[in-house]
C-alpha cells in the first residue's frame, strides 16, 4: 500500500473509523478533503468529501457537508481535478 497521510472520522453509529486523505483542495474559500476508508492496510474504492479547518495546533477538524447545493459544487470541484 502507498503511503497516505491518515484521519480518523467519527462516523453516523458513533465509532471512528480511519480514513487514507487522498487530497485536500478549495472551493469559494473553504477548504475540503477527499478521504477513502482504510481496511486492515488497504485503501478501499469509494471517496468521501468533508469539508474541514484547522485547528492552532495543526490538527484538522472535519465536518460534514449538510448543503446539497455545497455537496455537488465540492463534487464538480473534485471531479476536475
Amino acid at each position: 500500500m502507498a503511503e497516505f497521510d491518515t484521519i480518523s472520522i467519527p462516523i453516523s453509529d458513533g465509532t471512528e473509523k480511519e480514513f487514507a486523505i487522498m487530497n485536500t483542495f478549495a472551493v469559494e474559500d473553504k477548504n475540503y478533503v477527499a478521504v477513502s476508508l482504510i481496511d486492515g492496510d488497504e485503501i478501499k474504492d469509494g471517496v468521501y468529501l468533508y469539508r474541514y479547518t484547522e485547528a492552532e495546533d495543526g490538527d484538522m477538524i472535519v465536518e460534514t457537508i449538510t448543503l446539497p447545493a455545497e455537496y455537488k459544487r465540492v463534487v464538480k470541484a473534485y471531479e476536475k481535478l
